[in-house]
Formats: structure tokens, C-alpha cells, sequence
């Protein structure tokens, strides 16, 4: 019997998911809920969680635009998401 294919959510790296679900839920609670569904983002989808994911990097800027380390972690989990799912491997739908 095959394995069953993780969300989008479960298949984020565990260290990063807290803050990405903490976020979506605050600012996209309806995307989270499709994200906790899908085994692969779409495009669309792919570009709201980074738009998300900036909005709150900027938030969390501090003094000369450095990131405090709730920003620092915010970006990491921004780059671990486009890592497992590079634009050009999304389909527009």
C-alpha cells in the first residue's frame, strides 16, 4: 500500500512550519486551509504564501533594516518554501 503524499503544510520542513501556518493563519486563513488539502501549491497559491511570508519580513525589520530573529526566520522559512517548490515547477491553474 502506497504511502500517503504529505500537504503542502506537512511537507514544509518542521522547523519552518510553525511560523508559516502562525502566519497563514493570521493573514490567509482560507489559503492555509486549501494548503493543508494539496500535496503541491499552485502558482497562485505560491505567490500569496510569499507575499505573505514578506509582508511579515518587513515586519519584522529592525534597526538599519536588519531583520530581528523572528524576521531572520520568517526569510528562511520564505527560501525553504521556494526551495521545495520552485516557480517553474508550478502549473498555473
Amino acid at each position: 500500500m502506497p504511502l500517503p503524499v504529505p500537504t503542502v503544510i506537512e511537507a514544509l520542513p518542521p522547523r519552518y512550519r510553525g511560523i508559516v501556518v502562525e502566519l497563514l493563519d493570521d493573514r490567509a486563513p482560507d489559503l492555509l486551509a486549501a494548503l493543508r488539502t494539496q500535496a503541491k501549491p499552485t502558482l497562485v497559491q505560491q505567490e500569496a504564501v510569499l507575499e505573505v511570508l514578506a509582508d511579515a519580513f518587513v515586519d519584522h525589520l529592525g534597526p538599519w533594516d536588519e531583520p530581528t530573529p523572528r524576521g531572520a526566520l520568517i526569510d528562511d522559512a520564505l527560501g525553504a518554501f521556494l526551495e521545495r517548490w520552485p516557480t517553474e515547477d508550478l502549473a498555473e491553474r
